[in-house]
């Protein structure tokens, strides 16, 4: 069993960790003299409840992926970050716009698809959380947070079941390695999965104890799918994109397309009406699709900038 004092240790290391990926993926700009969509730090991923939109998240808004075409939202251009896609809407903490009069940060709120209604929950003007995940089809909230507030009392993962009106903080016992990302299962609430630099764990009680899933790999994504599986983005020698059953924890890769040296998977996103098709992100601010689970990918944002659609 973990001590205190090593899981205060691995919580801190998970805030900055996320703070470092975060920080990693940039583009200058927002649309290009052309006209065209392009990404400014890429802050989360995530499909629509009926499958049919990709949301990202960017510095200055939301980007939509839709029909083979990429549209910047219309409304107001926040910098979401802690990004969770849910079912009707998304949930995320960051910071408004320059010309908004929301209070800065966040804290943890609630939006539509497309963030024209967005409704402060929890900490409002207090908290900018980085590191963030829901469940698609719960109301379960996981936060790392990195330093007391007004409800957390100090650092830790915490969790609410009831759309923050409560919230616990888990023990996050036999964890080990530095964290760097976690994952929330998108119907049962208890079920959390973080990755670490030593591999995947998964918890079965709201991130009190942990079980190993995945050894010996760096862990820089994960996502729930919606056919009882984890998938997760890990770096070694090489990138690999792996399922892992959740019933016998049995490990299928998937192919993924070539990548830079350095170049690593930063966000995933599960469609909920296909579980063959998925998307993801990386640190040189590409953005791949498949639709037949890694058989073939399509490249629909290259370096930063939207890949018309043919």
């Amino acid at each position: 069993m973990k001590s205190k004092k090593n899981s205060r240790i691995i919580i801190i290391a998970i805030s900055l960790s996320v703070l470092i990926i975060g920080a990693s993926m940039f583009i200058i700009n927002s649309v290009n003299k052309a006209g065209n969509v392009t990404f400014e730090h890429i802050h989360g991923l995530g499909f629509t409840g009926d499958g049919e939109k990709l949301l990202v998240p960017a510095h200055d808004g939301l980007r939509i992926y839709e029909n083979d075409a990429w549209e910047k939202s219309k409304n107001e251009p926040h910098d979401y970050m802690g990004f969770s896609m849910t079912s009707d809407g998304f949930y995320s903490s960051g910071h408004p716009s320059p010309s908004s009069d929301l209070k800065n940060p966040f804290g943890i709120i609630k939006s539509d698809d497309t963030g024209s209604k967005i409704e402060p929950l929890a900490l409002y003007g207090e908290v900018d959380f980085h590191g963030m995940s829901a469940g698609y089809h719960s109301s379960s909230i996981y936060v790392i947070n990195s330093e007391p507030n007004s409800i957390m009392s100090n650092p830790g993962l915490f969790y609410s079941l009831d759309n923050t009106e409560n919230w616990k903080q888990s023990k996050v016992e036999n964890l080990t390695g530095q964290a760097t990302t976690l994952a929330v299962h998108p119907d049962n609430e208890n079920m959390v999965a973080m990755g670490t630099n030593e591999g995947v764990f998964i918890s079965l009680n709201n991130g009190d104890n942990f079980e190993q899933a995945l050894e010996g790999e760096s862990v820089s994504a994960l996502s729930y799918t919606f056919d009882e599986q984890v998938m997760a983005a890990s770096m070694k020698d090489k990138v690999k994109l792996s399922l892992i059953n959740l019933d016998s924890l049995s490990v299928v890769d998937i192919k993924v397309p070539k990548m830079e040296s350095d170049e690593y998977i930063s966000y995933l996103a599960a469609n909920p009406s296909d579980v063959n098709t998925f998307s993801f992100t990386t640190s040189e601010n590409n953005i791949y699709l498949t639709q037949d689970l890694g058989e073939s990918w399509n490249l629909i944002v290259e370096k930063g900038k939207a890949v018309k659609g043919e």
